[in-house]
């Protein structure tokens, strides 16, 4: 009898667990979705930083998904015809390549993205295509002056990360010429709207920015801030002179300057640098001592 129960439990086990693994699969699909996609990506066939996945799974080969979102940028220069037509479509922004997950942990992604149908047809777990109805984000004139200080790095983030304009560029009345690391944010609103700029700030997907905001993210006021910041920078970028190239100028012009002041202090040091040998008193001494004596 005793053998009869441990066979039974044991085939509890086997037929258990196939339903099992799927439901651990689901779970982790969608908490690996959360933490690398929901950042420019919903589940719905709405637009966020790149295209809603709504249907992706009966629109591309699994295969294709997987090397797609392994390394994005590498189908793209071999000429792939779909992945450069995203690239175009999305204003050929790069999406982060995620080469360190596995062919599994890709799949349970794909397994939580819901069909053409909706969540019904998808993978079991999938996550549920909700659309939720968009309200106008009203931004006052405080917020954006907010986003501001905290663009030009005049105000710090709560959490000390980095300022805006140490990487971004922004043609913008009385600002500065930003870094040339990172791309120029002038219409970035413009392109991705509230949505994407936020969702950006807040989890940026991007390898050199999140690396740079690693356990320094932003509070929710701060991205409502920089946000509204961004949003009226693009209404205002048409009555803005462009000073994108402005700051390659000065770039040049102070690498010319700190050449030009090494060369100055290198001369002066050269010029009064002791012209004769440490020693050349105590030898002219010898020579008068000499003469002396020989007279």
């Amino acid at each position: 009898m005793r053998i009869l129960k441990v066979l039974g439990i044991s085939a509890g086990f086997m037929l258990a667990g196939p339903f099992v693994n799927q439901n651990v699969m689901a779970q982790d699909g969608e908490a690996l979705y959360k933490a690398n996609c929901a950042s420019c990506h919903k589940t719905t066939s709405k637009r966020l930083v790149g295209p809603g996945l709504e249907g992706i799974n009966e629109k591309r080969s699994e295969e294709w998904l997987i090397n797609w979102i392994k390394d994005p940028m590498k189908m793209v220069n071999a000429g792939d015809k779909e992945a450069v037509a995203i690239f175009e479509e999305y204003n050929q922004i790069p999406m982060t390549a995620f080469g360190f997950l596995s062919d599994a942990e890709i799949k349970a992604i794909l397994s939580v993205i819901p069909g053409k149908a909706g969540a019904e047809s998808g993978a079991e777990g999938a996550v549920a295509a909700v659309e939720e109805p968009e309200v106008p984000i009203e931004y006052t004139e405080e917020d954006a002056l907010a986003g501001r200080l905290l663009f030009e790095g005049k105000k710090k983030f709560v959490k000390g990360g980095p300022s805006c304009l140490s990487c971004h560029h922004v043609s913008f009345d009385d600002i500065i010429s930003g870094g040339l690391l990172a791309k120029d944010l002038t219409n970035v609103h413009g392109r991705l709207g509230d949505a994407g700029v936020s969702s950006i700030v807040s989890a940026p997907p991007f390898p050199a920015m999140a690396d740079a905001y690693k356990n320094k993210t932003l509070t929710d006021d701060e991205v409502f801030q920089l946000t509204a910041f961004l949003k009226t920078v693009n209404e205002n970028s048409g009555t803005q002179a462009d000073t994108s190239q402005l700051g390659m100028f000065q770039m040049i012009g102070g690498g010319f300057i700190g050449l030009l002041l090494w060369l100055l202090i290198i001369y002066a040091t050269y010029n009064n640098r002791k012209k004769e040998s440490v020693k050349e008193d105590i030898f002219k001494r010898q020579l008068k001592g000499n003469d002396s004596v020989n007279s």
